[in-house]
């Protein structure tokens, strides 16, 4: 299946926490690729982002709680994320009083520069950001 297949799928969705959010846009695209689902224990688990956060801290935060998820699939930590690689990037979250807030968001490398996001508002962006941490099959 090819990257550019599943973006086209991810685009026509809306996000909806729990069914297509940062996390499972990683998690969806290792299963195209094959790979068994890295969040199958938390599907429909969390319908807000109150839920999430919750998960996410109760696991250890979200760098810790993606690197135990793809290491129990079989992806290894990278330095430099390629396409295909998923991977945890710093990203506009939130616009509140003109303010933007940055946080670290799940993200799939469409290129060795380009990182694709699933937004609230936006849907799906393809967009340069910083990489915080990867993974890729070995």
């Amino acid at each position: 299946m090819m990257l550019s297949d599943y973006l086209d799928q991810v685009a026509a969705r809306g996000f909806a926490y729990g069914d297509l959010d940062c996390c499972t846009l990683m998690a969806d695209w290792l299963t195209w690729r094959g790979l068994p689902d890295a969040m199958a224990d938390r599907r429909a688990s969390y319908a807000s982002y109150r839920q999430y956060r919750a998960l996410m801290r109760a696991e250890g935060g979200i760098v810790a709680s993606c690197g135990r998820r793809f290491a129990a699939v079989g992806l290894s930590a990278l330095t430099v994320p390629v396409a295909g690689d998923v991977c945890l990037v710093k990203a506009p979250v939130l616009v509140r009083r003109d303010r933007i807030w940055w946080g670290v968001t799940g993200a799939i490398a469409v290129s060795d520069r380009l990182r694709a996001v699933v937004t609230p508002d936006a849907g799906l962006v393809i967009a340069e950001l910083d990489v915080v941490s990867a993974w890729g099959l070995a």
